[in-house]
């Protein structure tokens, strides 16, 4: 009867370390995640665009996006050899690793826009072509110039939609 208590709880123990192992692989430093991205003022805030035929909600503060926090991008041969390391694992998870590892953090930086400066987050160390671009515009609507936030996606900061703090103004 002793060693089937011992048996079950050295396995108990065992998983419990497996499980324990798992969710810290997706800390922020465990994937070369050092220095905190601050979003530029004009920016932050909750934001209401319109995308795919439906009212997306966009809350943006000094250092997340939805939640999701924003990290400096990697620069060089760190960016290469952490991206190197993120595909091992993704590979050994049925590519399914990478998209949990952006779900708990995305890389940023800053970028002018018609002299505008805006930032885009990207998944983390995902490279081209992959997150969202912001950035700090006024509109006219309704003969009043208003604060908005042009967003764009993609490679090349493709237009998706302006975005608004007010769900009504939307269109």
């Amino acid at each position: 009867m002793k060693k089937k208590a011992l048996l079950f709880l050295t396995v108990f123990l065992v998983v419990l370390g497996v499980v324990n192992v798992k969710a810290t692989t997706v800390n922020a430093a465990s994937w070369g995640a050092k220095k905190v991205f601050t979003t530029p003022k004009r920016t932050r805030g909750v934001w209401y665009h319109k995308e795919d035929g439906r009212v997306v909600r966009t809350k943006i503060t000094a250092h997340a996006v939805n939640g999701i926090k924003l990290y400096k991008v990697l620069k060089g041969k760190e960016e290469v050899k952490w991206f190197k390391r993120l595909m091992v694992a993704d590979k050994k998870a049925d590519y399914k690793f990478a998209d949990k590892v952006s779900s708990s953090k995305l890389e940023a930086y800053t970028f002018k826009f018609h002299g505008v400066t805006g930032f885009n987050a990207n998944g983390w160390l995902a490279g081209g072509g992959d997150g969202y671009y912001y950035v700090p515009v006024k509109r006219t609507v309704k003969g009043k110039k208003i604060n908005a936030l042009r967003v764009g996606e993609g490679a090349g900061n493709f237009f998706i939609s302006y975005a608004y703090h007010n769900k009504k103004l939307v269109k």
